[in-house]
């Protein structure tokens, strides 16, 4: 693999430890205990909005990536699908499973059979329904990115840097579009800020394979230009709007800083040079799992400080939880890799290839 792949790789697992960090410190810090402490590093994780940079981090790695999973061949459409199937449901499915165990067990809520049967889908931020652990939503994004990608390969057009193009401002305009008539006197349908916000996410997907298109390949540098410099000058324009007096987005600094350091971040690691620490590689590795898992870790550590026998554990500074969480979530991330997630990608390879050589037989 190539030091630029390898730094994509440890990337992950940076993104994925921001996300983390995010959560842990939105929840623990409203522990009265643990705020007499002090809230400063609570307050740059939350303003720099430590879990949007990792997330559209995440995105940008997606766009560099998954379209180049097709390859030529007429069967690599089916290929694709089997292998994107066995790399995100079989974890997912396990993440969902523990999250609603662990909610009836400590919380003694229970989530109705409707609600557990659409986030089997992975989609049911479009069916309307709520999603069992909010991060949920950012796999929906990229479900319809795959499909998309499908669409496209199926068409012929996954390698049009026009076609990409269009793509990206296609979704740039739906969420601008959306978010500036949400300020007019009209009435629009009630919608999640997470449904309204993933118009946005494919943009900086698409955006990210023309950044490939220009970084590795040395072509398309015009189009890649005319897709980064929208996506990330809508962030500059919310900043702008919001010092104006017009906010059009949920707390437009946050919005804005957080694009542009992702951004900033993502060209880092393209540029750069310098071999990409070993542990942060590891930790890319099993980000998949430590990002849908990490929601339980956090849950189950507030459930014990919440308890009498855990008041011993409640008066740590921040940091202490930080700690214990990313640990924590390492921790089960490296299980449930090794037990289900490197097994059913293995299976899925295994079940692709045997697909490809039926066609090649009855070819």
């Amino acid at each position: 693999m190539s030091k630029r792949f390898l730094n994509l790789d440890a990337l992950r697992g940076l993104a994925a430890i921001l996300v983390v960090w995010q959560h842990s410190s939105e929840i623990f810090i409203r522990t009265p205990s643990i705020a007499q402490h002090g809230t400063s590093l609570a307050e740059i994780i939350s303003q720099l909005d430590f879990g949007r940079i990792g997330v559209i981090c995440f995105f940008l790695i997606s766009g560099f990536v998954i379209p180049y999973s097709f390859s030529g061949a007429r069967s690599s459409l089916k290929t694709f699908a089997i292998r994107r199937f066995f790399r995100l449901y079989p974890a997912y499915w396990i993440s969902l499973f523990i999250a609603v165990a662990l909610a009836w067990l400590i919380a003694d809520r229970v989530f109705p059979t409707t609600t557990v049967a659409a986030n089997i889908t992975m989609l049911q931020s479009l069916m309307g329904f709520d999603n069992v652990q909010g991060l949920y939503w950012t796999l929906t994004a990229e479900l319809i990115f795959y499909c998309l990608c499908s669409f496209l390969f199926a068409r012929s057009l996954l390698a049009s840097p026009q076609t990409l193009l269009l793509f990206c401002w296609g979704g740039l305009s739906l969420f601008i579009g959306w978010q500036l008539l949400g300020k007019l006197p009209v009435s629009l349908p009630e919608l999640p800020p997470t449904i309204t916000y993933i118009p946005y996410c494919i943009a900086v997907m698409f955006c990210g394979t023309l950044i490939r298109h220009c970084h590795i390949e040395n072509k398309d540098y015009w189009y890649a230009t005319l897709a980064l410099a929208p996506t990330f000058f809508i962030p500059l324009l919310v900043l702008g709007l919001h010092f104006l007096g017009m906010s059009v987005t949920e707390d437009p600094i946050r919005f804005g800083l957080s694009h542009l350091i992702a951004l900033l971040i993502f060209f880092l690691a393209l540029s750069s040079t310098f071999n990409p620490w070993r542990p942060l590689i590891t930790l890319g590795t099993i980000s998949y799992s430590i990002y849908l898992l990490h929601p339980v870790v956090i849950r189950l550590l507030k459930w014990t400080v919440q308890q009498p026998w855990g008041q011993v554990f409640s008066s740590f500074t921040l940091e202490v939880y930080l700690l214990a969480t990313t640990l924590g979530s390492i921790a089960l991330a490296a299980i449930v890799y090794r037990l289900i997630e490197k097994p059913s990608i293995n299976l899925g390879r295994r079940l692709s290839r045997k697909h490809s050589r039926n066609i090649v037989a009855t070819a």
